[in-house]
């Protein structure tokens, strides 16, 4: 399933737009976080379904775990979202170690 997916940057982290597919009423998000130098970890990754003019129409995160130490690796993340995305839908992906909405792209 293709999804317009606009990822924004955490310093020290690389994060890949993930992968979508359908799972019963949900969309199942699978992708990549990286560790790019010595910085503290993000703890979750946090997905926002957005309506074609930006509007924030729902969330999802999922938990983040392999990044500790300082070694460059990588870890599988997964989202579950309760949603169903209409035409001109987006999302935003961010990591993140705290709450609260993703930043704004800029």
């Amino acid at each position: 399933m293709e999804v317009a997916t606009e990822v924004i940057p955490l310093t020290g982290f690389r994060l890949e737009p993930p992968s979508v597919t359908r799972d019963g009423e949900s969309l199942r998000f699978r992708g990549f976080l990286c560790r790019k130098s010595v910085a503290m970890s993000p703890y979750r990754v946090r997905l926002e379904r957005l309506s074609s003019d930006g509007q924030v129409l729902g969330a999802a995160t999922g938990r983040v775990s392999g990044l500790s130490g300082r070694g460059h690796r990588c870890t599988v993340y997964t989202v579950t979202a309760p949603w169903r995305l209409e035409p001109g839908d987006r999302v935003r992906a961010c990591a993140q170690r705290g709450d609260g909405p993703c930043p704004a792209a800029g």
